[in-house]
């Protein structure tokens, strides 16, 4: 009898310890997969429902992430921007850092703070605008090292990842577009792959660990791309997308799902990158005189462990409808959910890319630019009208989602929620809040 309560005490801390919280560590959480592994957020919420604290974060658009007990989150303050440490448990500030004391007029301070940080629970990345990248002890907020970047400007916004020891920073512009991973530790530059071809976009690189390989995937203007995340080297790339890439990727481990809404318009005289003039040097002659090509829209679904140009021979599947302008598409439980202005909801089996229902309304209208984030068998989409509707991600019949509640904020929100433990944390215009399940 002794014998067998030692052993289900054994086993019961088994439980407890082989599934410890799961961090948000950056966009869109573990491995930028908006997904959440151990969270059980709340279903209903609100102002006045099941908040557990809210505290003024400044202005800004982008995301909190979190490690242990611990928030990051960049904000401007007073016309500056900084990187702000709260306490999960109550949300008081624990340390801030301005970045920058002198800003150009001309400059948005909120838009400064719109790439997302990234943190291994020792450091903090910042990307900001202006500037380049910094990092900070994540305890106690001391400057660690800083690498000014010529490139930035006031809309800089893709977020910097972390792949091992390095911090992967993309910038795509009309002038000087280029992937870097610089050494975690030190800053120093490891590789660095110029992409001249590249003009303005916004999209966060992703890591995709698939069942073959390693693979650094970028969503650029015209082009998804993929390089080798040791070296930098380019690995294969797939044409047709749009003009500007404003959303990141998701994958399972055997294909990549990708939407691109707007198909632009290209200039072939310039390579797709602007004028003749903004390529520096012409770092890339052969590259920079080919055609592009067209401008495309879709939900692709590409074949992982490519060469070369795959457009003709990794396509998987391509749907042409609910294609989401901004907010990224979510894999989860089998399926790829995407939300697209006007609060229409698309799911779709990734197995063929056949709908369980496309573009039905969610009567949650407006722009959506936070991604949809997943746990506990739910999906949760936040309009910037601040509504957040959660479903259920395994119901729902032919047309029709299963709404499990929605929620209004009360406040204008453009970044993407983070799902930890019992709670969801929300940034709005003004506030983060944390909302907490009731026990």
């Amino acid at each position: 009898m002794q014998g067998r309560l030692v052993l289900s005490i054994a086993a019961s801390l088994l439980t407890l310890t082989a599934y410890p919280a799961e961090d948000w560590p950056q966009f869109r959480g573990p491995g930028g997969r908006a997904v959440s592994d151990t969270a059980n957020p709340p279903i209903g919420f609100g102002p006045s429902s099941n908040v557990l604290w809210k505290v003024a974060a400044g202005s800004g658009f982008s995301s909190p992430v979190v490690s242990g007990d611990r928030i990051f989150l960049t904000a401007a303050i007073n016309g500056k921007p900084e990187v702000l440490c709260f306490s999960r448990k109550d949300g008081h500030v624990l340390w801030r850092k301005q970045v920058l004391r002198d800003l150009p007029k001309a400059a948005a301070p909120e838009r400064l703070a719109s790439a997302t940080p990234v943190t291994d629970g020792k450091s903090v990345y910042a990307l900001v605008g202006l500037f380049g990248l910094i990092a900070y002890d994540a305890n106690n907020g001391d400057e660690q090292w800083r690498q000014a970047n010529e490139a930035a400007d006031e809309e800089t916004s893709a977020s910097p990842i972390l792949i091992d020891d390095k911090v992967i920073v993309a910038i795509d512009k009309d002038r000087g577009s280029f992937v870097e991973a610089l050494d975690k530790k030190s800053g120093r530059s490891i590789w660095r792959t110029e992409r001249p071809q590249f003009s303005q976009s916004r999209a966060t690189p992703f890591h995709w660990i698939n069942a073959k390989r390693n693979e650094l995937i970028l969503s650029g203007s015209l082009w998804l791309t993929s390089y080798d995340p040791v070296t930098g080297h380019e690995n294969w790339r797939y044409s047709g997308t749009s003009m500007n890439a404003l959303s990141s990727p998701a994958a399972d481990e055997n294909l990549l799902f990708y939407a691109s809404a707007q198909d632009g318009t290209v200039n072939t005289a310039d390579g797709g990158g602007g004028s003749l003039g903004s390529t520096p040097l012409l770092a890339d002659l052969d590259s920079f005189l080919q055609v592009p090509p067209k401008p495309g829209k879709g939900i692709f679904a590409i074949q992982s462990c490519g060469r070369g140009d795959i457009t003709a021979s990794h396509l998987a599947w391509k749907s042409m409808r609910g294609l989401p302008g901004y907010s990224s598409p979510l894999f989860y439980k089998g399926r790829l959910f995407t939300i697209k202005s006007g609060g229409l909801l698309s799911a779709y089996d990734v197995k063929d890319g056949s709908a369980l229902y496309q573009e039905e309304r969610i009567d949650a209208p407006g722009d959506y630019y936070a991604s949809a984030v997943a746990a506990a068998g739910r999906v949760y989409l936040t309009s910037e009208n601040g509504i957040v509707t959660v479903i259920d991600a395994d119901a729902g019949k032919k047309n029709t989602p299963a709404i499990l509640s929605q929620n209004k904020i009360g406040e204008k929100v453009l970044a993407t929620p983070a799902l930890i433990e019992r709670t969801i944390l929300i940034r709005t215009e003004t506030t983060l809040y944390s909302f907490e399940a009731s026990r």
